[in-house]
């Protein structure tokens, strides 16, 4: 039988990992809602993290559920480019939900959000069959970053490395958590993906400044998004109707090279690469800017990586191979 007595014990249990305020927050959680104090655009993005659909608690323990619910909404800021102002989180419970997963889904959720100064500023409850989490983030950016900024010739890069997450949820399907052990980096960056905020926040004000010196807020072109649903399907997402791209893929990260060998790949390099492109859940950065911000851009984040270039027509080519292809929660 579930020791969650009544929905003000969860609220407390809820309460009791979260400070409550922040700089941006002039009314907190406990009003019908929260008042943020904030000046100019509000970046806004909502994501469901729902159970077997995005994650299993056969080997998310309740602390990877709060830390990833999320990172992944944080990840959408930082592809804009914002500082997070506030979040709020929609929790439907399952019936053998009890004081232990409430507690994890807080204390992994209350770490990550600790690390970017992210406020909870309020949410809901409610019962389900399954448990499910909807969280909605607010940011501000100095210069707001979008898709569909590209034009040809622009230079394309990546902050981070591509197809670990994948390795990571392919292992966690098919051992579960025994993979941990020999599998680390894989496994955490499904299990615990870090958002890059901090190089989202500093390409905002790389763009920012540009326009400021030059005294032309369009001058300097720079677009992002966040890489969740793999290089193959994001890239023309992020590039716009009518564009493509040419692009040349890093080596694969150690980790994807040595899973590729223990399954036997003749090829691991090439199988590595595929991998990746196809990828998912990556919450790297990945975009496009015009060639004179490109030195900059890397500049900002060490870990950028130029992939390559925008083309006029609107296919994707990888290693000077078309490719197509990527996740789709409805077409897959």
């Amino acid at each position: 039988m579930s020791d969650l007595v009544s929905e003000d014990h969860i609220l407390a249990r809820i309460a009791s990992h979260f400070p409550d305020g922040g700089p941006d927050v002039l009314l907190g959680r406990g009003d019908d809602c929260a008042v943020l104090g904030v000046t100019g655009p509000l970046c806004v993005s909502t994501d469901l993290f729902m159970e077997d659909v995005h994650f299993r608690r056969s080997y998310f323990t309740p602390g990877d559920i709060g830390w990833k619910g999320l990172a992944v909404n944080l990840s959408d800021l930082a592809a804009d480019g914002a500082r997070p102002v506030g979040f709020t989180v929609g929790l439907a419970l399952p019936p053998d939900a009890d004081t232990a997963l409430v507690d994890g889904l807080c204390a992994g959720m209350a770490e990550l959000a600790a690390a970017f100064d992210a406020p909870l500023v309020g949410g809901d409850l409610s019962r389900a069959d399954k448990l499910h989490l909807c969280v909605t983030v607010f940011g501000q950016a100095e210069k707001t970053l979008l898709r569909g900024e590209a034009q040809p010739g622009d230079v394309v890069f990546i902050i981070g490395r591509p197809g670990l997450a994948r390795t990571g949820l392919m292992l966690l399907e098919e051992q579960g958590r025994a993979a941990l052990p020999d599998w680390a980096a894989p496994c955490e960056a499904h299990l615990r993906p870090v958002p890059r905020l901090k190089e989202g926040m500093r390409l905002s004000r790389l763009a920012a400044d540009w326009g400021r010196e030059r005294n032309d807020p369009t001058c300097g072109r720079l677009g992002l998004m966040d890489l969740s649903d793999g290089l193959a399907r994001d890239l023309p997402r992020l590039l716009g109707p009518g564009l493509g791209a040419d692009i040349d893929l890093p080596m694969p990260h150690p980790d994807v090279l040595r899973f590729m060998r223990v399954r036997g790949e003749t090829d691991p390099v090439a199988a590595g690469k595929r991998h990746a492109f196809l990828g998912g859940e990556d919450y790297a950065l990945i975009g496009t800017c015009s060639p004179e911000l490109a030195v900059h851009v890397m500049v900002a984040n060490a870990e950028t990586t130029m992939l390559g270039k925008v083309t006029e027509n609107g296919g994707i080519r990888v290693d000077g191979v078309p490719f197509s292809g990527g996740f789709d929660h409805f077409a897959e």
